[in-house]
């Protein structure tokens, strides 16, 4: 069965179409941000004993936070945000665990929710704007790379 991905923002979408996944991140002094792939947006990934695409996967997220916590989280300034409106949130990334999705109720803003305590935090009002503060990692060869290159 086939899953077609729902609208997403301009400037994400041209990020997709060279994005190959062997690229991560920095960002705001954080290394180590995974983004997904076009392919692997429409992967199963299982939460909780259930499958959900990878760009839906914060729907199997709520449904365990809100057993646990209720109708919403709170976001870095404390103000309530409904599980409902994580539920819809799209995820396109990681770190270290926790889910990096773009928020349709925020007009596509990159969000994270951090596991570790359910709570959400906004990064970037777009994700141009995310893109343009992140840098691509540069991985240094380890010696065994080097020999091969001899």
């Amino acid at each position: 069965m086939s899953f077609a991905l729902p609208e997403l923002p301009p400037a994400y979408l041209t990020f997709l179409e060279s994005h190959t996944g062997e690229v991560r991140w920095d960002y705001d002094d954080i290394d180590s941000w995974e983004l997904a792939t076009r392919d692997q947006l429409t992967e199963r990934v299982e939460i909780d004993g259930h499958t959900y695409p990878y760009i839906e996967q914060l729907r199997g997220f709520t449904r365990t936070l809100r057993e646990m916590m209720g109708e919403c989280t709170t976001d870095a300034d404390e103000n309530g945000y409904p599980f409902d409106r994580l539920s819809a949130g799209l995820a396109i990334g990681s770190n270290n665990g926790d889910v990096v999705y773009l928020d349709p109720a925020d007009e596509h803003a990159v969000w994270i929710l951090y596991l570790d305590g359910g709570d959400v935090e906004r990064l970037e009002s777009t994700f141009a704007d995310w893109l343009e503060n992140a840098e691509p990692e540069v991985d240094e060869l380890d010696d065994d790379e080097r020999d091969d290159d001899e």
